[in-house]
């Protein structure tokens, strides 16, 4: 699977703030992002073996050769690499589903493409996204606080934009134009979230492409049988 390269992301942000001083990234630079994303990278294999509790910094310098000394120059403590390590995830997720939805053009296209991208990509990281079910009691409640907040901001974002896709499928034709959107949108983000969690703790046994077809055959054609005429 093709994720996002957390690295290319902060040369694009950096780049995009020195626009007006006319400054690109030295390649001193560019190679402490890269060894960053390294950090971030093995410390996402230990979490997903270990957990994040039983985790140490000394077991993420082993795996990515350094020394404990040199990840503390990118990463204040195991919780601030915990932080950047789930914000490295969603990241990966935003850029490939934007990857995937280019060539899509009709509505249910795009949204078979959402819920595809959103399944797949968890299975893919199921190991890493359970520590964070599991065990986001024992990171500081500071830095929780502040991660939920940019979950929470990544998950409106989300909504928003099925909400944009919704709207655009109205005034195409493709749906229903009395159907409220919010609602729409409400049935669609929250059947992804719930089958995601209910999926990760084994409590729904159905594999991921039987459910991406449940949940578009029945947003497509609803549940209801079709009413025989002249009854």
């Amino acid at each position: 699977m093709n994720i996002y390269s957390y690295t290319e992301c902060t040369i694009k942000k950096m780049n995009h703030n020195s626009k007006n001083t006319k400054m690109k990234l030295t390649r001193k630079e560019k190679e402490k992002l890269v060894r960053k994303q390294d950090i971030i990278e093995a410390a996402i294999k230990v979490f997903s073996e270990k957990g994040f509790y039983e985790t140490s910094v000394q077991d993420i310098a082993k795996i990515v050769e350094m020394g404990v000394g040199t990840i503390y120059k990118y990463f204040k403590n195991k919780d601030d690499l915990y932080y950047n390590a789930i914000l490295y995830k969603f990241e990966g997720f935003d850029k490939l589903l934007s990857e995937k939805l280019v060539d899509n053009k009709t509505f249910i296209d795009q949204l078979t493409t959402i819920v595809k991208v959103w399944l797949e990509y968890f299975d893919t990281n199921k190991a890493f996204f359970m520590v964070i079910f599991s065990e986001w009691a024992n990171v500081k409640k500071t830095m929780m606080h502040g991660l939920k907040i940019r979950i929470m901001r990544k998950m409106e974002r989300d909504s928003n934009n099925i909400k944009l896709l919704i709207e655009k499928a109205k005034r195409e034709n493709e749906i229903r134009g009395d159907i409220d959107t919010d609602i729409l949108n409400s049935i669609i983000t929250g059947t992804i979230r719930d089958v995601i969690h209910r999926k990760y703790f084994n409590m729904i046994k159905s594999d991921s492409a039987t459910i991406i077809n449940n949940i578009i055959v029945i947003v497509s054609e609803g549940i209801m049988k079709e009413r025989k005429e002249n009854l």
